[in-house]
């Protein structure tokens, strides 16, 4: 067994720091040594790194009963569904992320559903990289897959009635090369 101290960041990330120290199994402190090489980084930015996203995973993602599924077989089955079907699920979409924010008791509106939900779920279940911008009332919400043309389409048509459950407009949408763009007018 080791003693590790580390400094860490709060949890609102701002600049301040506390220090903390953990007790650690000299395995554990290998393994976390050897990732922080692996990835160029200094081991407590590794550990923040690590803390940060199983905090937003846990509160956020696993809310709601959630199932990992490695991505070959998610990709198997999804293959296999049909257009109707995929309009279908994806129609779900503000019904899920309704619940899930009742559970966290969060605000159901379009800035936090870019902050705790696209943004969220784009960092750690890999459905698309999430780029954003917004200038007064006016967004740009930009969604990019690695995962076919097929999966984009979903990601659209499920972002796409998300976004019709609030009180906005949709000024444009469009995919090209899996990259999904919204461009959004909040009322």
């Amino acid at each position: 067994m080791c003693t590790v101290s580390y400094e860490l960041e709060t949890a609102d990330m701002v600049p301040s720091t506390n220090r903390v120290t953990l007790r650690l199994p000299n395995e554990v402190l290998n393994v976390l040594k050897k990732e922080a090489q692996r990835k160029d980084l200094p081991l407590n930015a590794l550990v923040t790194k690590f803390l940060y996203k199983i905090v937003s995973f846990d509160m956020n993602i696993q809310a709601m009963p959630t199932i990992m599924i490695h991505e070959f077989l998610f990709s198997k089955m999804f293959d296999d569904l049909n257009e109707s079907k995929l309009e279908k699920i994806a129609s779900e979409g503000p019904r899920i992320v309704k619940k899930m924010f009742a559970v966290l008791g969060l605000r159901y509106d379009l800035d936090q559903v870019i902050s705790n939900y696209f943004e969220t779920t784009g960092k750690y279940c890999r459905w698309y990289t999430f780029k954003h911008e917004v200038h007064h009332n006016h967004y740009r919400l930009v969604f990019e897959t690695q995962l076919g043309p097929k999966w984009a389409k979903f990601v659209k048509t499920y972002v796409k009635s998300i976004l019709e459950s609030f009180v906005i407009t949709i000024d444009d949408e469009s995919v090209n090369d899996n990259i999904i763009v919204f461009e959004v007018t909040r009322q």
